[in-house]
Formats: structure tokens, C-alpha cells, sequence
């Protein structure tokens, strides 16, 4: 029986990361804007296509996609109305991988910027997502989400007391 293949970022953005099982971190943007560079050195650069195949052929590499500076406005268009998260398309996206952030006093404190980053989850219909962030919207009035299809991402921010919310939704196709 052959393992099913795991969907792979549709879209990379500047400052996303993938570490190999072998230990190399590569890191978009690194050297030049859009190509990827192994972290610490080293004549290795690939594009993104070479990415992912290099993910899809390496089951313990591991994707982390560039975090949003807490202190910044979100990347791309804000979905201000639930209108636009009803007629939200995230085609050709097939899916989404959900990244969390939370920066709290301590780490704002510390001089954390995008907060610490919780486990993502992972193969998330675009139903799924759809709902997330019309549930987001409802419980917090003042939560901003945008959509930066240029870089394949949807984002929402929000606060609870005193911690900033961020997540990252990485969208994904087969």
C-alpha cells in the first residue's frame, strides 16, 4: 500500500522555512527575494517548485511559514463583512494548514514579536476554513482578518484579555 501524498503548499512567501530530517533549515528569502537558501551557508539554492518535491518526498520535514510581526498590520485584503467570508474562494486551493500564534505579556515582554507558536493543524477543508473565521468574526468584533492570496494565506487576528491571537491559515493544493 502506497502512502497518500500529502498536499503541498500551494503558494510560499519570504521568510517561510523547511527543515529537513538531515538538519538543513532552508529559508526563503535568505539571500534573494523568492529563492531559497540553506540556512548557515553553503552554495545550496532551489526554487520553489524543487520545495516541494523536496517536502512531498521527505515525510519528517518539517514547513513553518513566515510568522506576521504582531506589531504590523496583517498582509493582504481585509474580509471585513461575513458577506465576504461567505463568498470567500480559495480556489485552486484545495485545503488549508492552521498555524496558531498567541503573544502574551511575557513574550511581548521578552521581546517576542509574532508569539509563541502552538502545533499546526493540518488538512483543513476549505469548508473548514470558511467556518473558522465566520466563528472568529462572530465572537470577537474586533478581529481582523484578510486574505493575502498573493502568498496563498489567510490570516485573523484578535485579542482574549491580555494575549493577541494570531492565526495563520497556509492554504494547499494536491
Amino acid at each position: 500500500m502506497t502512502p497518500l501524498a500529502r498536499p503541498a503548499v500551494w503558494r510560499f512567501a519570504d521568510r517561510d522555512t523547511v527543515r529537513t530530517a538531515d538538519g538543513t533549515t532552508w529559508c526563503r528569502g535568505l539571500r534573494q527575494p523568492r529563492s531559497w537558501a540553506a540556512f548557515g551557508g553553503g552554495p545550496d539554492k532551489c526554487d520553489d517548485e524543487a520545495m516541494r518535491a523536496l517536502l512531498g518526498n521527505d515525510p519528517r520535514a518539517v514547513f513553518a511559514p513566515a510568522a506576521p510581526d504582531a506589531y504590523a498590520a496583517l498582509p493582504g485584503r481585509t474580509l471585513g463583512a461575513q458577506r465576504d467570508l461567505e463568498l470567500l474562494d480559495l480556489r485552486p486551493a484545495t485545503g488549508a494548514t492552521l498555524y496558531r500564534y498567541a503573544l502574551d505579556r511575557t513574550g511581548a515582554f521578552l521581546g517576542g514579536s509574532p508569539g509563541r507558536r502552538s502545533a499546526p493543524l493540518p488538512d483543513l477543508r476549505p469548508a473548514d476554513v470558511r467556518t473558522s473565521l465566520r466563528g472568529t468574526a462572530g465572537r470577537y468584533s474586533r478581529a481582523r482578518i484578510t486574505l493575502d492570496r498573493v502568498h496563498g494565506r489567510l490570516h485573523a487576528r484578535y485579542a482574549i484579555g491580555s494575549t493577541l491571537h494570531t492565526h495563520t491559515y497556509v492554504l494547499t493544493a494536491p
